[in-house]
């Protein structure tokens, strides 16, 4: 079944005094490909500023755009119409060559290297344990992707009021709580301790009167690699592969590499932030 999306992300900065020169890097354009057709997408920037495009290490489309004028609020409005496609990935993703001895090469092409790469952080080794605790081989690569993705949603408590966008891993891991950002955070981590390259993927799902957890802003999810299939996606929120539910926005290391808005200003002001963002759908 298909499904289409109707979509509007505002972002609202506002200022207790007057800025200027505010330079801004957005990345609110969705992906387009075979399995998400774009049909159609705007962008408007209070001040009139034009919005430049361009794509960046990861393919992904950004927008950069400045506001010279002196002003007290910024706001961005992303509106897209966008139709999924859904696809028996399970089933897909099972197929062909299962083998860890093709997972082990890809840490030899240098595409993967960023998608495996480790911090060094104060809980490694007990992420470690927990990977360590897996027959992974016994195990298909899949069948690995599944149960960390499963993991994740049984040991970590859906909680939006204790982390921030820059709440380290060390700290979601010791909390065992947070979002879906911590969430994919904490699974990527799993995933690449067990040398099966993983990305961080932001978007939006359906409205969570289907059970959906993470509406009401950007969502987040994990992507694996697997030989002989791809990326799958993944979400450990909601404990599902990603399909037609999931409209992919961009992709990237971790959420730094995909934030919505990164911005800076020039004055004294104190800024406040305000993010709405709607999602309909319906049976294409």
């Amino acid at each position: 079944m298909a499904l289409n999306f109707h979509i509007s992300h505002t972002t609202s900065y506002f200022y207790n005094q007057e800025v200027y020169e505010s330079r801004n890097l957005i990345k609110m354009f969705p992906i387009k490909d075979k399995h998400q057709k774009v049909i159609s997408h705007s962008i408007s920037v209070t001040g009139n500023s034009p919005v430049k495009s361009g794509k960046d290490i990861f393919g992904n489309i950004f927008g950069i755009f400045t506001r010279f004028d002196n002003h007290t609020k910024l706001i961005i409005i992303s509106k897209m119409d966008v139709q999924t496609n859904h696809r028996n990935l399970l089933w897909e993703a099972s197929g062909g060559n299962q083998s860890w001895d093709d997972v082990r090469l890809l840490g030899l092409d240098s595409s993967f290297r960023l998608f495996l790469a480790l911090e060094n952080i104060s809980v490694m080794h007990n992420i470690w344990a927990v990977v360590n605790s897996y027959p992974t081989g016994k195990m298909t690569p899949l069948n690995v992707v599944l149960a960390f993705n499963e993991y994740v949603y049984l040991n970590f408590f859906y909680n939006p009021w204790v982390t921030l966008v820059d709440t380290p891993l060390d700290i979601v891991w010791n909390m065992k709580a947070g979002v879906c950002q911590d969430f994919s955070h904490v699974l990527i981590y799993m995933l690449r301790s067990a040398n099966i390259p993983a990305r961080y993927v932001s978007g939006y799902i359906c409205p969570n009167n289907d059970g959906m957890r993470g509406d009401g802003a950007t969502h987040a999810w994990v992507e694996a690699y697997l030989p002989n299939f791809g990326w799958l996606g993944v979400d450990p929120t909601n404990n599902c592969v990603a399909n037609e539910k999931h409209v992919r926005v961009a992709v990237g290391r971790d959420y730094q590499d995909v934030a919505p808005v990164v911005g800076e200003f020039k004055g004294s002001a104190y800024q406040t932030l305000e993010v709405n963002v709607t999602v309909d759908y319906s049976p294409a």
